[in-house]
């Protein structure tokens, strides 16, 4: 599932697009009357400027409304792309059915409701489509720029060493970023999620300490990567570097550590390509 960036939902941007799609339909509607919007109205230039600002303040209102709940959403679930494009179909749909309603009072219901929503469907759609592409090319860039400003922090750290090294320093915070523990990449083993939490397990005078974190496997995702912990299973990261074997038996792959204490870790078939083959070129 390929959710949504960051960025699409960053203050900026949504102030932008909330602002940018009424007054861009306002302009639309009266300049470029888009499918005769004008005689399909039969009104004047003024009249037609008049019901563009309504219309507009229609979409200003069903849009922050639906950002809203977006953001809402977003904080309890993920939005993929499907799920993005659905939202603002239904979108369009609302502001369609607002925006009917309104021409189909001012024209003292001369039109049915019904035949008003084919062509006010038409309309919505025209007017969010460039908004949305501009708005959808204005998070890519910047989606893009994070990620290479990311890669860029993490190649510095791989050159100047504070990454990549066994004796690097793994910090792990909770979830409201306060530090909670430090340990050096060659004793830690591995992590596997435990509800709300995460248990980091790792070597402290020839034992193994398993210390619950309160985050998520997602949340720590990016420093095990840069250490050679890699994902293997849904609940579990490994430390290939404590990894003695990779052994097939018949409930699948599992990842055998070098301390004889340690459980075997399942890889699992999502992530057992990924493990072999740097786990074959480590060094």
């Amino acid at each position: 599932m390929i959710k949504i960036p960051d960025s699409y939902f960053k203050n900026g941007i949504l102030a932008c697009y909330i602002l940018l799609i009424p007054l861009y339909a306002f302009f639309f509607l009266i300049g470029a009357k888009p499918f005769h919007l004008d005689t399909f109205m039969q009104v004047t230039q003024g009249q037609l400027a008049f019901r563009a600002a309504i219309m507009a303040s229609i979409e200003l209102v069903v849009v922050l409304l639906s950002r809203l709940s977006m953001l809402l959403v977003r904080s309890k679930h993920q939005i993929n792309y499907t799920g993005f494009v659905i939202w603002e179909l239904m979108e369009a749909l609302v502001i369609t059915m607002f925006c009917a309603l309104f021409v189909w009072l001012m024209d003292k219901r001369t039109m049915t409701y019904v035949d008003l929503l084919p062509k006010l469907f038409l309309i919505t759609c025209s007017i969010l489509v460039f908004p949305y592409v501009i708005v959808a090319l204005i998070s890519e860039v910047q989606d893009k720029n994070n990620r290479l400003a990311k890669d860029r922090i993490t190649i510095d750290k791989y050159a100047s060493g504070q990454i990549g090294r066994e004796e690097s320093t793994l910090p792990f915070f909770d979830e409201k970023k306060s530090l909670k523990l430090a340990i050096t990449a060659n004793t830690l083993l591995y992590i596997e999620a435990a509800d709300n939490y995460v248990n980091i397990c790792y070597m402290n005078m020839d034992k193994m300490v398993r210390y619950p974190l309160r985050n998520s496997m997602r949340a720590i995702e990016q420093i095990c990567e840069a250490n050679n912990i890699v994902r293997c299973h849904r609940s579990y990261y490994v430390n290939l570097r404590k990894v003695s074997a990779l052994q097939k038996g018949p409930d699948g792959l599992f990842a055998e550590l070098e301390y004889a204490g340690a459980p075997h870790i399942p890889v699992s078939s999502t992530y057992s390509e990924t493990v072999t083959g740097r786990f074959s070129t480590l060094k």
